[in-house]
């Protein structure tokens, strides 16, 4: 709030026109503004005011926090560059995984294919071989039928003779299951090998990536404790900052002050602006004025 504006609205309390909740809300707000302006100005200023003997505590604590701060920021920039390798390396060994184990898992897919082509095929075999069996003691039990009849018939000569066909084929079903078990077991045997050679080689690669893995854990751990130390570090820098800003602004006729000020006449502009504008607001808010000397 201007000079002016403040005059036009006494004049307005004058007549009963009063906003008092209004300019206080106004003052509120500006004077936050006027904290984070003091805050930059000490920003700003503090390595000018090693001479200042009102202010030694707070430069030399500044110097102190100015270098822990600095520390802190390299350990984690090292610290995420550590990051960034090591899931650099992680990806690059996940991808090796996959690579040194290609040939194996081509060589096995084709092995579980003929495997499961031959269970097919001997799951055929054994379905003709039931129905042969099915058919043969049908015709056993029909031959002893006609046999205690005693009948001497043609048809027990066929019967006996379908029955010795049914003997032969069921022999060569059986022996067809027992290869296609045999050539089965054999490729289940190397399908297992070659399930054991590629957990060997995934699990030395396993073994390779678990140092990316620790130093990825270390990594993050490092950098949430420089984190939280930086935040600690930057808050006591950010409340010495506002001692100095303050300090500053109210010594501004001092020659060591206005002499630390002068490259900042804008911002110190600004800010007796502020406490011109504080002032006026609480006036009309029915307030004492915040600040003596604007």
């Amino acid at each position: 709030m201007t000079t002016s504006r403040y005059i036009i609205a006494r004049i307005a309390q004058a007549f009963g026109i009063v906003f008092r909740a209004h300019h206080a809300t106004n003052a509120a707000a500006e004077l936050h503004l006027l904290r984070e302006a003091e805050e930059i100005l000490g920003r700003l200023a503090w390595r000018d005011i090693e001479e200042l003997e009102d202010l030694s505590v707070e430069y030399w604590n500044l110097r102190k926090r100015d270098k822990e701060h600095t520390e802190l920021t390299h350990e984690m920039e090292s610290a995420s560059g550590i990051l960034q390798q090591s899931h650099d390396e992680r990806a690059g060994l996940m991808e090796k995984v996959a690579e040194s184990t290609k040939d194996l898992v081509a060589e096995r897919e084709i092995l579980v294919d003929k495997s499961e082509r031959l269970n097919s095929e001997r799951d055929m075999v054994l379905g003709e071989a039931r129905a042969v069996k099915r058919r043969h003691d049908g015709l056993k039990a029909k031959l002893d039928v006609l046999t205690e009849e005693g009948t001497e018939t043609d048809e027990i000569s066929d019967t006996n003779e379908e029955l010795t066909e049914l003997k032969k084929r069921f022999k060569v079903l059986r022996n067809r299951r027992d290869k296609l078990g045999s050539r089965i077991q054999e490729i289940d045997n190397s399908i297992e090998e070659l399930d054991e050679r590629i957990e060997k080689r995934r699990k030395g690669m396993r073994e390779e990536a678990l140092g990316s893995f620790q130093n990825i854990g270390k990594a993050n751990r490092n950098i949430s404790t420089s984190r939280a130390e930086l935040g600690n570090v930057e808050n006591e820098m950010v409340s010495l900052f506002c001692e100095i800003g303050r300090y500053l602004c109210a010594r501004t006729d001092e020659p060591e002050c206005r002499e630390i000020l002068r490259p900042h006449r804008n911002l110190l502009g600004q800010i007796k602006s502020l406490r011109v504008s504080i002032n006026c607001n609480n006036k009309l808010a029915g307030r004492e004025p915040a600040f003596e000397k604007a």
